[in-house]
């Protein structure tokens, strides 16, 4: 890559990262993308969630190139220092998705063997809506890559499941120095918490081969001298390959079945929303052959790790019936911190492995078919 070229790349790094683009708020960064893909002679489309998307070249094989434009709220200064890019998103995930976009780019200019899409979706961080948006429009592609930081090394290869739990539990309210005449509603709440993790057997939680719940928010009570009628909280359900959501939910609705049968006088509701499935590719997958090729080929040594967050891969994925990772530069660990930051060195060398990593793809592909 030309010094020209490379600092062509990282002014515009600088000006998508500067364009705050908290979930619902995308639409600076989707308009710079689109801008700068209409310069380099592609012909994109922004569908009715926010979504770019930009299709090119005509192969038997089609792959989809995703990263989400959206990040956490809270905006971060911006600043270029010793190689690295500061700022809200440069972690999680902006500097993937550039790394998909210039990969795009190169492809095209190389005129690949296979059918390119690229994606820069919305709302990720909020209920996934660019994905679904994708699915409903039908983008679908034989192979797909998903950007999220983890380095140029690593291959995310699954992610667990996610289910989100609404609670609602409702009692009489009465004076505090009076506590015998009700159940209070805060406490039965945290009884029947501490019993879905005893039920989930949540365990070593941080484990990727367990199932996981977290109390996430609470709200409620009406004053410092009466007990709590009415408590509402969010509990966070994340379930492992090899263990279904449908599984998680019957072991829910189990423990709250009985602690309604033993407190007649209270009203338990539970609401189940936000819910994925857990997704891992085959290991023998001709994807992650090829992007474990490209990654042997710059020198690394490919690591493929099994993550205990969710992503829209596992949607996209299990959804289509086809073959996805995530990839990425930068540092997960970083994300939604006020240290989000990038290597610039990392967004190009993820950029060459994922174009030497479509051109693997298709030599393995062709080789099978022979």
């Amino acid at each position: 890559m030309g010094n020209d070229h490379r600092q062509e790349r990282i002014d515009f790094a600088v000006k998508a990262i500067s364009a705050y683009s908290p979930s619902g708020e995308e639409s600076e960064l989707a308009n710079l993308i689109s801008n700068r893909l209409v310069s380099k002679g592609f012909q994109p489309k922004t569908d009715a969630a926010g979504n770019v998307v930009c299709q090119n070249g005509a192969g038997s094989v089609s792959l989809l190139l995703c990263g989400h434009m959206d990040t956490v709220p809270g905006g971060l200064p911006v600043k270029q220092e010793n190689g690295m890019l500061h700022g809200r998103g440069a972690c999680d995930a902006k500097g993937p998705l550039l790394s998909l976009l210039y990969a795009f780019e190169d492809l095209s200019a190389s005129k690949t063997r296979a059918k390119l899409i690229f994606a820069a979706v919305t709302g990720e961080e909020l209920m996934s809506v660019g994905l679904a948006e994708l699915i409903k429009n039908g983008i679908r592609s034989d192979y797909a890559i998903f950007g999220e930081p983890g380095g140029v090394a690593r291959i995310t290869v699954g992610y667990r499941g996610h289910v989100t739990i609404r609670l609602e539990v409702l009692t009489p309210e009465v004076h505090a120095s009076a506590p015998k005449l009700t159940t209070n509603s805060a406490e039965l709440l945290f009884e029947i918490y501490n019993s879905i993790k005893e039920e989930l057997d949540a365990v070593n939680s941080d484990s990727t081969s367990r199932i996981s719940a977290s109390l996430t928010e609470i709200s409620g009570g009406t004053a410092h001298n009466v007990i709590p009628g009415r408590v509402r909280a969010t509990i966070d359900v994340r379930t492992p390959v090899g263990f279904s959501n449908s599984q998680a939910v019957e072991k829910i609705n189990k423990v709250i079945s009985a602690f309604q049968k033993v407190n007649s006088e209270a009203k338990i509701t539970v609401n189940l929303t936000d819910a994925t499935e857990p997704y891992r590719v085959r290991l023998d997958s001709p994807l992650v052959r090829a992007v474990s090729r490209s990654i042997l080929k710059s020198g690394e040594k490919p690591m493929l790790v099994t993550k205990s967050g969710t992503g829209d891969m596992n949607t996209y994925a299990l959804n289509y019936g086809i073959d996805a990772i995530t990839y990425g530069p930068g540092d997960a660990k970083l994300s939604h911190t006020a240290n989000e930051q990038v290597s610039l060195n990392e967004i190009f060398a993820c950029t060459m492995i994922i174009v030497n990593s479509s051109e693997e793809l298709i030599s393995i592909l062709e080789r099978k078919n022979e």
